[in-house]
């Protein structure tokens, strides 16, 4: 689709993006960026925005991808770290799409049924949102280390942190998630949760040597929303539904993109 790497001072406004095997809008390693206004649906990866500092991602309507919204950092790549990443205002419903994407791609492993995906970046909010009918994962906040890749870049955080969730919609019929690939196995045989999945999932790995203790998740005032911590690092021996434990409040972003 559309593929802005490495730039600056992006403006993506009032496009259409259909039926990419990867992402219909991608912005990668690249500053202060604007996406709006546009529509992405039948693509593997909505609006994806990778390794990029500065982004306003608001006002689209991502749906009938497999996943709606994807904010990444991967390794390997030169410009190391993204944050500073504001989703707002969008309309992310129905991506339950069968995952098409070639083996290797880093979003083939992205379930079916995604609206939001947080991987291993950081300073991220998440706030005005409808967020509708996506069967597995109304948003997902992982780490790297849930994709079974090996990490060879010694620079590369794998943890995300700092992610304000709030002030979003969230609404799901009650039904399974995927049961396709490695996620779809991890719903059936270890998470369990049946047709009652929650809407926001979090895989709980923590990064136990970090110099700084800032919360890696925040969530207030999400209508609809269930959550669970899943426990992956320990392999989903405690889940947690109890989502008192992730109420808390990070200051807002403040927009690096402008308007």
């Amino acid at each position: 689709g559309l593929y802005p790497v490495q730039c600056e001072n992006v403006l993506i406004e009032k496009c259409t993006a259909i039926g990419a095997s990867d992402a219909g809008i991608y912005v990668g390693q690249s500053r202060n960026i604007v996406v709006r206004n546009c529509v992405a649906y039948h693509n593997v990866a909505g609006i994806e925005i990778e390794n990029s500092i500065g982004a306003d991602v608001y006002q689209n309507e991502a749906h009938q991808n497999t996943g709606g919204i994807l904010v990444f950092d991967l390794p390997d790549l030169v410009q190391k770290k993204g944050g500073n990443v504001r989703v707002y205002d969008n309309h992310i419903h129905d991506n339950n799409l069968d995952n098409f994407a070639p083996k290797g791609n880093i979003v083939a492993r992205v379930p079916a049924g995604t609206g939001v995906m947080i991987l291993a970046t950081n300073n991220v909010e998440i706030f005005k949102n409808r967020i509708i009918n996506n069967k597995s994962l109304g948003t997902g906040i992982i780490s790297y280390y849930v994709t079974e890749e090996p990490i060879k870049d010694s620079l590369y955080n794998p943890y995300p942190s700092a992610i304000s969730i709030h002030d979003n919609t969230y609404q799901r019929e009650r039904g399974y998630p995927t049961r396709k690939g490695r996620m779809g196995m991890m719903f059936r045989f270890k998470l369990r949760f049946g047709k009652d999945v929650p809407d926001i999932i979090w895989d709980g790995i923590t990064d136990d040597k970090a110099a700084t203790r800032q919360p890696v998740l925040c969530l207030r005032n999400n209508a609809g929303a269930t959550f669970a911590n899943i426990d992956a690092g320990n392999n989903f021996k405690n889940i947690s539904r109890d989502i008192s434990k992730v109420t808390c409040e990070l200051p807002p972003l403040v927009s690096a993109a402008g308007k």
